[in-house]
């Protein structure tokens, strides 16, 4: 099958504000909070050709930029799409897949399981005209083992309610999805020098933690349900603002075992006082880090935010962006080669 088009993916990234839970003596394990935004991004393209050859030659291009914010894009890549063919029969031979825009790795942004999305969907779409559920995607490409907020972000975009996974589940349940306010903004902030926990070091520290304590989860879910939930349909801002602070605050205090403290990089403990100090709440660390958010009411208060963390010492190791929240799932465009 030689279709003569080209099929690009383009995403966003995810905020994780942190797990519902983590071994529970019974019930649904893992779960969480997030929300989808603009900026970065992966665009990922694929097309196909039936050119008889011996054997599978697969082209992957990285352009220079994506392979700065992240090397292991292309070595990802070729993993995922070595599982995709896994158990898969078809007409083409080989497939062309370039990289041209990135999600820095290691920086707290969901940017494995956006990358491994995104590639699996140009790659669906190229062979069979999308076929496999966003789910299934994920379960093929070995994503969602524990959150599911960025598959679900990936479908759909918005604020993400993950209902945890039984044992038997492959990815976690959907429990809530809202469009988050569109005229407000992430202040992302991020060291230059700094990467999160991943890889085995994620797996040991999983491994290694003790059980969220109940009254850790019951808190988790309260402000989720009660909290954020109504806020955001809402638009109360400042109800929304107090919920997204406290819930970084309780999910990092468990997590803080692994992570050297409620943040994994101690200096956003001032950033966060300083914006404090300066009436900007929801202050919240996304993941594993090093990133994290401060909520915005729109652009000025976002422009001011960013105007007080620069005057800090410390900023000029550290960059920041402003974010807009996205409230629609991943971009497929198909396109003549």
């Amino acid at each position: 099958m030689s279709n003569g088009r080209r099929v690009t993916v383009s995403t966003g990234s995810r905020l994780h504000l942190g797990l519902l839970t983590h071994r529970p003596k019974s019930g649904r394990e893992f779960g969480g909070l997030g929300v989808m935004i603009d900026s970065p991004g992966w665009t990922v393209s694929a097309s196909a050709s039936d050119s008889p050859t011996a054997s599978t030659e697969d082209r992957i291009v990285v352009a220079d930029s994506a392979a700065a914010a992240n090397p292991e894009a292309a070595q990802r890549v070729r993993s995922f799409l070595k599982r995709f063919r896994q158990g898969r029969e078809t007409s083409v031979l080989s497939l062309d897949i370039n990289v041209s825009k990135a999600i820095p790795s290691h920086r707290g942004l969901g940017s494995g399981t956006q990358l491994a999305l995104a590639t699996a969907r140009a790659i669906d779409v190229t062979l069979n005209d999308e076929h496999v559920s966003t789910s299934g995607l994920a379960e093929v490409t070995g994503r969602g083992l524990r959150s599911a907020v960025g598959t679900w972000g990936f479908e759909s975009g918005g604020l993400i309610v993950d209902g945890g996974k039984l044992e038997s589940d492959a990815v976690g349940s959907l429990a809530a999805r809202l469009d988050f306010p569109a005229d407000w903004r992430f202040v992302l902030i991020s060291p230059q020098s700094f990467s999160g926990l991943s890889g085995d070091d994620e797996i040991t520290a999983f491994r290694d933690l003790p059980g969220m304590p109940q009254s850790t989860t019951d808190a988790l879910c309260r402000l989720t349900v009660m909290e954020i939930l109504p806020a955001v349909q809402n638009q109360d801002f400042d109800k929304v603002s107090v919920a997204f602070e406290e819930y970084g605050h309780r999910a990092g205090e468990y997590f803080a075992p692994a992570q050297g403290g409620v943040f994994v990089d101690p200096r956003m403990e001032d950033f966060g006082r300083l914006l404090a100090e300066n009436g900007i709440e929801g202050f919240a660390q996304t993941s594993w880090g090093p990133t994290c958010a401060a909520l915005c009411r729109d652009d000025e208060m976002a422009h001011q935010a960013v105007e007080i963390v620069k005057s800090s010492a410390e900023a000029s190791h550290y960059q920041f962006a402003v974010a807009h929240p996205l409230n629609c799932g991943a971009k497929v465009e198909i396109s003549d080669r």
